[in-house]
């Protein structure tokens, strides 16, 4: 029997975000502990990870997996060009060289890549592609035989912009086992997204100032909740404070940090989810401001809450016709919401339909999913060990 393949997962945001794509290269980590246990895994970040808030805020079991980081701190620059936008150009260069550095010892490399490109010296190498960069440099994905990406629209702009194919996985969310308990709803809208500006900011800040038009309207009864992590340096400074001072006076009520048992709860109380990322935007000019897929959305929905969301990006596969609600202008979104609102009956037939058609995004779909895309590429790698022979 020869040495266990060595797999290496990276994320430069990993160690500093906890959002989707980290939910998504930690299912994936898990998925291949799973399926092909005798791998090597390291789950590799630009920051330090810590394993217990991982786990907690995204419900991870990161078991048997090493925790590996190309910095052991923040260093000063880092800091300074998340203060300084005109430094990221810098910053991204560097992460790529230092991820570029700790690959060469890996069989495998699966590279989430948004915006900073990562350079692989790995034997194999995946991307996996929450939203392709304009590349400046035409070998920029030199090490790499495959592309992997989360919805139709990336896989579309991938093609367009990078000019090579790519296969979807959409991202693995939490599917209940159960029904939702129909009784728990109240009268909820709901909306989970980081708090945050710029890229495919979720635009609390024009939730806002929507559900507060409603309620000088005339409505009554109904609150709004917002929840995600809050990013709180850079250019993100001051944001969250600023949607804060925006809801005082109607019933809007904030979650940050919202833990993982928090937002379970939240789920199974919300009869409404909103999201709006991408509105505003010049998606022509700037497509990533989108939402690139929706997890957050279909984990609503999982959960039997309708969704009315911005009719961009990966949104519009995460919810078809006849399971939610699509708008592109802020009045379309006012009057579907007073729409479902008036209709308790039809809310929840489409809440159902809107539970029943994310099952197809199920976590354990996922992982098997997931499994055979990179078994032949395992396969492949014991071969040319010449353990198969």
């Amino acid at each position: 029997m020869g040495r266990p393949l060595r797999v290496g997962l990276y994320s430069p945001y990993l160690g500093a975000t906890v959002g989707g794509g980290e939910k998504y290269l930690g299912v994936v980590a898990e998925a291949l502990r799973e399926s092909f246990p005798d791998l090597s895994l390291d789950l590799i970040g630009s920051l330090p990870i810590d394993r217990g808030r991982y786990e907690a805020a995204l419900h991870l079991d990161l078991s048997r997996i090493n925790l590996r980081s190309t910095n052991q701190r923040a260093t000063g620059l880092l800091s300074l060009a998340n203060r300084l936008g005109w430094l990221r150009p810098m910053r991204n260069r560097l992460l790529s060289f230092q991820a570029g550095r700790h690959t060469g010892g890996y069989d495998l490399l699966l590279a989430m890549v948004y915006r900073i490109p990562v350079a692989c010296n790995a034997r194999r190498g995946l991307v996996l592609c929450q939203f392709p960069y304009v590349p400046s440099d035409p070998d920029h994905l030199r090490g790499y035989q495959g592309i992997v990406c989360q919805s139709e629209y990336v896989r579309g702009w991938v093609e367009r912009l990078w000019n090579r194919p790519a296969v979807v996985l959409e991202p693995p969310v939490e599917v209940p086992d159960q029904p939702p308990d129909w009784n728990l709803k109240r009268n909820m809208i709901l909306s989970v997204g980081r708090f945050f500006v710029g890229g495919h900011s979720k635009r609390q800040d024009a939730m806002v100032e929507q559900f507060q038009r409603l309620c000088d309207e005339g409505l009554t009864g109904w609150e709004l909740h917002l929840a995600g992590t809050v990013h709180r340096d850079g250019p993100h400074a001051g944001y969250f404070e600023s949607v804060e001072s925006a809801a005082a006076g109607y019933p809007i009520i904030l979650h940050p940090d919202a833990g993982y048992s928090d937002l379970r709860l939240l789920y199974s109380q919300a009869s409404i989810y909103w999201h709006a990322a991408g509105y505003g935007a010049d998606l022509d000019g700037n497509p990533d401001a989108a939402e690139h897929f929706g997890i957050a959305t279909a984990e609503a929905m999982a959960c039997g809450a309708v969704p009315i969301v911005f009719a961009a990006g990966g949104q519009v596969e995460v919810v078809p016709a006849g399971t939610g609600y699509l708008w592109t202008e802020t009045d379309q979104l006012r009057t579907l919401t007073s729409l479902v609102i008036a209709d308790p009956q039809q809310r929840r037939a489409v809440g159902e339909a809107a539970r029943l058609s994310v099952v197809r995004y199920a976590i354990p779909t996922f992982k098997m999913r997931l499994a055979k895309l990179i078994g032949p590429i395992l396969q492949e790698l014991n071969l040319s060990d010449g353990e198969f022979e």
